[in-house]
């Protein structure tokens, strides 16, 4: 793809019924176009693209202008190696700001697991960056399924976010105990 075809950005169309010639050609763009390709990439060829990622993965690691959080999130989808979602949580204090919200989005999309839910509280906690904590507090509220089906619950679910949105530090604290009540 060239041109305008190429700033819309890719579709399956264009990658179904490729010989093996064609694939090779493809995974050789793919692979040069990381870590904004990931999902492409294992769209196109799961086996070769698991063992080019987990290379650029690990190449790439510790670039805080780099959105390696993206070649992550597809390793996670496609080995089920937690190891990789343990990676996104520990470069993210290296991430710049504008990335960092990615970052934590990235992490909702695998698996809920005891560190990603850590995870999203120290950012909750820790973090400066309004928009991370406000992506931070909507993940750590539906990962720890706290219930919004009727009114009362979508008002007890909004305060909680509100609370953990917070920049007044009792607020958030409050806020923080009362999700604990859902954690178990």
């Amino acid at each position: 793809m060239t041109g305008r075809e190429k700033a819309d950005g890719y579709t399956r169309d264009a990658f179904i019924g490729l010989t093996p010639n064609e694939k090779d050609i493809v995974l050789q763009k793919l692979t040069s176009e990381l870590p904004w390709s990931a999902e492409w990439l294992f769209f196109v060829d799961k086996q070769k693209a698991l063992a080019i990622a987990k290379e650029k993965e690990q190449s790439l690691r510790g670039n805080p202008y780099q959105d390696v959080f993206r070649i992550q999130q597809q390793l996670v989808k496609y080995s089920g190696d937690l190891l990789y979602q343990k990676h996104m949580i520990e470069d993210y204090p290296k991430y710049i700001d504008e990335l960092k919200p990615l970052v934590i989005d990235a992490v909702d999309d695998t698996p809920v697991s005891d560190e990603s839910i850590e995870f999203f509280k120290q950012v909750i906690l820790l973090e400066a960056n309004i928009d991370a904590v406000a992506s931070a507090s909507v993940h750590l509220l539906r990962a720890l399924n706290v219930p919004r089906n009727t009114d009362e619950e979508r008002v007890t679910f909004k305060r909680l976010l509100d609370d953990l949105r917070s920049e007044d530090p009792r607020s958030k604290r409050r806020g923080m105990a009362e999700v604990e009540t859902y954690n178990d």
